[in-house]
């Protein structure tokens, strides 16, 4: 395979979320071993859960992917945004799990069917381009990473 730009992007994203990413652990090496009852604990008063910061990144995973594919960013609530899960049984944490999987692979399927030569151009209805874009989730998905690290050291 050739390599890209969107292809090393690709690379970023795979690592942010279940590589070995240099500043530390993956989004994915972050959950392992949670509960739904911790996912769901508030260990942080004020904070958002696990289990929300999961599904937050769901969201704008989803958002940053319709993007890539061209279409319009959907308008989030602020319930879509921060949801909160109606079951929290062990069965929805994993369907949770299971669609961030998902989410991932679908993120990474619309970033490299971007060629080079698009990453300039920009993003549906926003002052940024493509390669901004595709960065920016990545530096999301970190960022959350870092909350769920916060949230699992709070609540051991």
């Amino acid at each position: 395979m050739t390599t890209t730009e969107v292809n090393r992007i690709a690379e970023l994203s795979r690592h942010a979320f279940d590589g070995e990413p240099w500043y530390g652990l993956a989004l994915c090496k972050l959950l392992e071993g949670v509960t739904a009852e911790r996912a769901a604990a508030h260990p942080i008063p004020g904070a958002h859960s696990i289990w929300q910061e999961v599904l937050h990144a769901i969201t704008w995973r989803r958002a940053t992917t319709d993007l890539l594919n061209g279409k319009p960013e959907p308008s989030v609530t602020e319930e879509q945004n921060w949801p909160l899960p109606a079951d929290t049984s062990a069965a929805a944490w994993q369907r949770t799990l299971d669609e961030l999987t998902e989410s991932q692979r679908r993120l990474e399927t619309a970033i490299t069917s971007v060629s080079d030569e698009r990453l300039s151009e920009k993003a549906p209805d926003k002052p940024f381009s493509l390669y901004v874009l595709m960065h920016g989730i990545i530096q999301h998905d970190a960022y959350h990473a870092g909350q769920i690290a916060m949230l699992k050291n709070a609540g051991s």
